[in-house]
């Protein structure tokens, strides 16, 4: 049976102007003039989003930050930090972007015949760098949290699993979540890199010791070694803790033409990445969000979500990337792997 897949669209998106940075207004509306030029358009089904009110916001963020990402729009054009720029309307949109991921959760939740299996959330600002009381490194709200949160409270889920395949650490949803055990986080991220954090021994404390998974990768790790840690780590993770909604924190810096890392992972590969997270939701029944993160290469970013969605929606698409030419590197792979499972045994089956 094929897997049902949709978009939700944040028409406001570009009212969070941040002029010429990388995490720009023009990333979403690219990806779309893709996906509405394609054959595919018509497997999509569009859901419309709701902005977040202050009480779903607070389910991952102090009132500080909140009040700051409001005070630092109504002060605009300003910066919050060094890499995070803030227009009029940004506090306003990143409302709105978190509703999408509540939007999008609703859903997939919902178990009428007419929901889909999966929902990409295309959003900005991106969140997952978002900690409890910092907006930084271009993320407001963390939009993951939030959505996990708002699982948990709202439909009453037990166990939610967030993966974030983005090429940055999230260090903000691990900050968020580092002591809950009822959110599974579980990140693929290039080592060393910004923001510094996400190395193996980082796994939670307290009642969430174990519910945080690192999987630190090193720099020029491309298919084969982000498909092997999913095959090896990651999805016996998952089976492990058997969550009942996945969300995927779905930033796709991680190409081998993007700006700002050094990771060698292609369309196909992010295809893989996608076929096999929604293939384990679909064989557990459960619903699978994505939420937008990182992905700055205005020319390759629309295929690589296209090729996202076919992973999804388990339906073909161009996969052709001269980066695939680049062939396998030898990065120190195999010995990080075995340092990633040494420090996941105690926890869990790998």
């Amino acid at each position: 049976m094929s897997r049902s897949t949709g978009l939700v669209l944040l028409a406001d998106q570009a009212l969070h102007d941040t002029g010429d940075h990388p995490e720009n207004s023009r990333r979403i509306p690219t990806v779309l003039d893709r996906l509405q030029g394609s054959d595919d358009w018509d497997r999509f089904q569009i859901v419309e989003p709701r902005a977040a009110g202050i009480e779903d916001i607070r389910r991952a963020h102090t009132k500080a930050h909140i009040d700051l990402v409001r005070s630092s729009a109504e002060s605009a054009p300003s910066w919050i930090d060094g890499d995070t720029p803030v227009s009029k309307a940004s506090y306003d949109v990143a409302l709105k972007a978190a509703g999408a991921a509540l939007s999008s959760v609703d859903a997939v939740v919902d178990p009428s015949e007419s929901s889909p299996d999966s929902l990409f959330a295309m959003i900005r600002p991106p969140g997952h760098h978002a900690t409890e009381g910092r907006p930084m490194g271009f993320c407001l709200f963390n939009n993951a949290a939030v959505a996990a949160r708002y699982a948990v409270e709202h439909h009453g889920l037990d166990r939610v699993a967030i993966l974030d395949w983005d090429v940055h650490h999230g260090n903000g949803t691990q900050d968020i979540l580092w002591q809950d055990p009822s959110v599974l986080f579980i990140s693929l991220h290039q080592w060393p890199l910004y923001p510094g954090t996400g190395w193996l021994e980082e796994r939670g404390a307290g009642d969430g010791e174990g519910f945080t998974v690192n999987l630190p990768m090193p720099p020029s790790s491309g298919d084969r070694e982000h498909s092997q840690a999913m095959i090896e780590v990651i999805e016996p993770i998952l089976e492990a803790y058997d969550p009942q909604l996945l969300i995927v924190s779905a930033g796709q810096d991680g190409h081998a033409a993007d700006q700002l890392a050094d990771q060698l992972i292609t369309a196909a590969g992010f295809n893989s990445l996608a076929d096999r997270a929604a293939g384990f939701a679909a064989g557990r029944g459960i619903g699978l969000v994505a939420l937008h993160e990182g992905g700055y290469n205005l020319a390759t970013l629309p295929q690589l979500d296209h090729a996202i969605l076919a992973g999804f929606g388990d339906f073909a698409t161009d996969l052709s990337d001269p980066y695939s030419e680049l062939g396998a590197i030898d990065v120190g792979w195999p010995e990080r792997l075995e340092e990633i499972k040494r420090a996941q045994r105690p926890h869990w089956p790998v």
